[in-house]
């Protein structure tokens, strides 16, 4: 995904300071493909005297957004605040420094920094996906679901917004809902584990028996992932399906499943 802004520098005739190349303002834009070099080419542009104090901030949002794609959250933050303190007006320095700081789990400082983003850009589909996220990760699916809904609104066939409000109506116990949309997505993206994962999750007390088949579905697609294993193993566990239930459990733990619960029932499994 595009975090970073279009980037020209049109260099003043003559030769460019020693350290600043002339693929440098180009480079710097460039954080999805190439971050480290981002990275650098922004340092090289910032450092070359150049810049206005616009020029400044741009440069510095698309190092923050390098920074993202690097996994360096807490150095992405740091150029969105010298961003900030160079040109405030830009919407995008918000948005790109909510996804970090939540990545950070400085969840509060994230949800102000998508409400100021959004204040200024109410249709931006970006901020409006990436808030609605964190409320839901917060615990505020209800102001997760408006957040998706208005997204929605913009961009009706997002699947990624579709799966996200499918989320946002589990937490809040619309399994019916969630299951219809669900569907929906497992038949247009059938190599979605996510979508069969949450859709077995959305059918496991109302139909368990198709729901098995669709953690079974996401186990295929994403052997490696644990928490349908946990699911399947609940299903079997609710039937009394014991043997069935400590295999799923068994293999969730060797997949790296952490609960207390768990470790406790693998601990009580017979070894053969």
């Amino acid at each position: 995904m595009d975090r970073g802004l279009v980037f020209a520098l049109v260099l003043a005739c003559g030769l460019p300071p020693a350290t600043l190349r002339a693929d440098d303002a180009a480079l710097c834009a460039n954080a999805d493909e190439a971050p480290g070099e981002a990275v650098h080419a922004c340092d090289r542009l910032l450092n070359s005297g150049r810049l206005d104090t616009g020029e400044q901030a741009r440069a510095l949002v698309n190092q923050g957004a390098a920074w993202i794609v690097l996994g360096s959250y807490s150095q992405a933050v740091t150029a969105f605040n010298s961003a900030e303190r160079r040109d405030p007006r830009i919407p995008l320095i918000y948005t790109n420094r909510g996804f970090a700081r939540a990545r950070l789990g400085q969840f509060d400082q994230a949800l102000a920094d998508y409400d100021r983003a959004i204040a200024m850009r109410p249709r931006d589909p970006l901020s409006l996906m990436e808030r609605g996220g964190l409320l839901l990760r917060m615990g505020r699916a209800e102001l997760a679901l408006a957040d998706f809904d208005a997204l929605l609104r913009l961009t009706p066939n997002d699947p990624d917004a579709r799966f996200n409000r499918a989320l946002a109506l589990l937490t809040l116990g619309r399994t019916g809902a969630a299951e219809r949309t669900l569907r929906q997505l497992a038949i247009s993206n059938p190599n979605d584990a996510a979508v069969w994962m949450e859709l077995g999750r959305a059918r496991a007390t109302s139909d368990p028996v198709t729901a098995l088949r669709d953690l079974a579905q996401a186990i295929r697609l994403k052997p490696e992932w644990a928490e349908p294993h946990m699911l399947r193993g609940r299903i079997h566990d609710r039937a009394g399906r014991t043997r069935e239930a400590d295999q799923d459990f068994l293999r969730a733990y060797e997949l790296g499943y952490q609960s207390a619960w768990l470790t406790e029932r693998v601990a009580g499994i017979p070894t053969r």
